[in-house]
């Protein structure tokens, strides 16, 4: 992995054009960019502006691995943090995040500051990034352990419907690493190599096909139906992609949140406990109206004119108002 020296203006010049000339060539519509501040921020900044310039439409990601938000919006374009200067990259990775959501849907804690309070505390400062719609969220990629743990219980795969459904209804650009689909597991400490282990199936030798649903477990199949039906409501879903997020304080371990697009919204619910939760629906009569909604997740109706609403336990809920 050599280094180049970007302070040399021809390579500047160079990796700039060539830049542009593969994403002529090739058609393709974004580039993440490994270890993004390592290199020379100006030439970077020249790159991301060039390249703009030429495909408005086109999207850079950097990987920017700092371990809390400040670190990261120094590097998200127009930030006040990099003043006079400016990155000019749009979207940077939400480590922070992550780390976050790897621990808050294990917790069951009515305390403050943990369980899913982790992930409003850390929402509630989105105010230091310049754009928090424009972050890249994930849940876990090729150089962390998988979100999945290897206990194959009901416990574990609830943690999983929690955890992607916030990840694919909150503010940001959400990235699920393959495999997700149908819980594969792997810890850090088991080495990159199984990390990024092959999908099972698609190959000639390989002894079974996930791809087919008849070679799944019950388990690889409830995930994978869970997450279809989640990602085929959210395609082309503009409250969630360009909506305004309101997020109330977690109250007895439930976490209530609404994404707004012009007069419709969507509320999601989440029971962070492993107990039955009644939910008092008046306190968020701002955002949860007082009629019978339509919920996604289990294709039913709750009538949200009632002032309470009994929550199973790790519930999950998303209504379209």
């Amino acid at each position: 992995m050599p280094d180049l020296n970007h302070q040399n203006r021809h390579v500047a010049r160079y990796l700039i054009q060539n830049s542009i000339w593969w994403i002529e060539y090739t058609g393709i519509n974004g580039i993440r960019q490994d270890t993004h501040p390592y290199a020379d921020f100006d030439v970077m900044a020249t790159w991301c502006k060039e390249v703009t310039e030429e495909y408005p439409d086109f999207n850079i990601v950097g990987e920017t691995w700092y371990e809390n938000n400040v670190g990261i919006s120094y590097w998200q374009k127009d930030s006040k943090l990099a003043a006079p200067k400016n990155s000019n990259l749009r979207s940077v990775m939400d480590f922070p995040l992550m780390e976050i959501m790897n621990v808050a849907f294990d917790e069951e804690s009515t305390e403050w500051g943990k369980g899913l309070q982790r992930i409003y505390e850390y929402l509630g400062q989105d105010i230091v990034y310049p754009n928090p719609k424009e972050l890249l969220i994930f849940l876990d990629n090729h150089d962390t352990s998988r979100f999945y743990t290897k206990e194959e219980d009901t416990k574990n795969l609830d943690r999983f419907k929690q955890g992607v459904t916030f990840l694919l209804t909150t503010r940001g650009i959400p990235e699920l690493y393959y495999g997700t689909e149908i819980v594969m597991a792997a810890d850090k400490a088991e080495g990159d190599g199984y990390l990024r282990r092959n999908f099972p199936g698609g190959w000639e030798n390989d002894t079974r096909n996930a791809f087919n649903e008849s070679e799944r477990t019950d388990r690889e199949n409830e995930a994978f139906h869970f997450l279809r039906k989640l990602l085929h409501w959210r395609q082309g879903n503009d409250i969630i992609a360009n909506g305004s997020l309101k997020h109330f304080a977690v109250d007895n371990g439930i976490y209530v949140y609404e994404r707004k697009l012009d007069h419709s919204s969507v509320i999601v619910i989440l029971n962070g406990t492993n107990e039955e939760q009644t939910l008092e629906l008046n306190k968020y009569r701002e955002s949860i109206p007082e009629k019978t909604l339509k919920e996604i997740i289990g294709s039913q109706t709750i009538d949200c004119a009632a002032n309470q609403l009994v929550l199973p336990s790790r519930a999950v809920y998303i209504l379209e108002n």
